[in-house]
């Protein structure tokens, strides 16, 4: 049976629309919290903007579609309460909301016709983080959102009309994880860290169910997708000699993570179901640097890569910043 590349177009869209705005804590960056040295004053309320641009490549389960596509992710946030119950843990809360878009396109091996997806978004949702140092963020953290996102989409086949629909729902996490100091290095305003963490995401937005205009009945088919995330990360918090007493502090690190879906994204149309391929289960690497340039100022980056089965593959990039004051 010939797949038309509009089955993957559509698949691809309900993707974007249920990871676009998926994160981890270390998106909204680990330096949180200005200590003075001279006074212990913390300053502890903060706002915070992300930039994430990425590039995704896949296949269908049939073999015979290929589908790339591009993605941009603009979130804001801010804390907007902080609480201790001992003086040394500190738990976080945040508002945050973001705009996304992606655009995809899907080209057919066997009959050569090619198809665009695109998904335009924005999200609004609540965080929050338990640090059981707050100070050092060494031991035990706790870290949580939800968020609801709305939706654009459409889908254009070579040939055919444009198909516009909605999409809409909710998206939460839950994450821990527990920073290890392995050792100090006092002749280099050294400290080193691993990190073992451990992240459930369940992804619930749902595309609108509709018939095209030549009739063909399409639903989405992935919603309820829970994606689970084991990792590693190894980081060293750092200063060099001629930033003693000014403030300033970075973090390189390098993050290894297995990450697991429990269901595929993809479409049915007239009860014929194309799914994506190669992503139930991927190995990602990520490296970055977290820095406070001054005690109002933060900046952070990361470049990750993941890889499936079949073809599937995913390259990010992401950029930081965070006032506080």
């Amino acid at each position: 049976m010939v797949e038309r590349p509009e089955d993957s177009s559509y698949g691809a869209n309900l993707a974007a629309a249920n990871t676009l705005f998926a994160a981890s804590r270390d998106t909204r960056s680990v330096l949180t919290t200005y200590i003075d040295p001279i006074t212990g004053q913390q300053q502890t309320t903060s706002l915070w903007m992300t930039n994430t641009g990425g590039h995704n490549r896949s296949r269908d389960d049939s073999g015979q579609l290929k589908t790339q596509s591009n993605r941009y992710v603009l979130q804001l946030g801010g804390d907007v309460g902080q609480w201790s119950s001992n003086g040394i843990d500190s738990f976080r809360l945040g508002l945050m909301t973001g705009y996304g878009h992606a655009r995809s396109t899907t080209d057919s091996q066997v009959s050569g016709y090619s198809s665009r997806g695109s998904v335009d978004g924005y999200s609004v949702g609540v965080y929050g983080t338990w640090y059981a140092d707050a100070a050092h963020h060494a031991g035990l953290y706790v870290d949580g959102w939800t968020q609801y996102g709305w939706f654009n989409n459409s889908v254009n086949g070579q040939d055919l009309n444009e198909q516009d629909y909605n999409s809409k729902g909710f998206t939460a996490s839950l994450e821990s994880g527990y920073a290890f100091n392995i050792g100090n290095n006092p002749a280099k305003n050294a400290a080193y860290y691993i990190e073992p963490q451990a992240q459930a995401i369940w992804m619930d937005v749902k595309a609108d169910d509709f018939n095209e205009d030549n009739g063909t009945r399409v639903t989405g088919d992935g919603d309820g997708n829970i994606q689970t995330r084991l990792g590693v990360k190894a980081y060293m918090n750092a200063y060099s000699e001629r930033d003693k007493n000014k403030d300033r502090l970075f973090q390189p690190f390098i993050e290894a993570n297995w990450i697991h879906n429990s269901k595929d994204f993809g479409a049915t149309l007239n009860g014929v179901t194309v799914s994506q391929d190669g992503a139930a289960n991927i190995g990602e690497l990520k490296i970055g640097v977290n820095g406070q340039l001054n005690k109002n100022f933060n900046l952070w980056g990361s470049i990750g890569q993941q890889v499936g089965n079949s073809g599937y593959s995913d390259t990010a990039g992401m950029l930081g910043m965070k006032y506080l004051f």
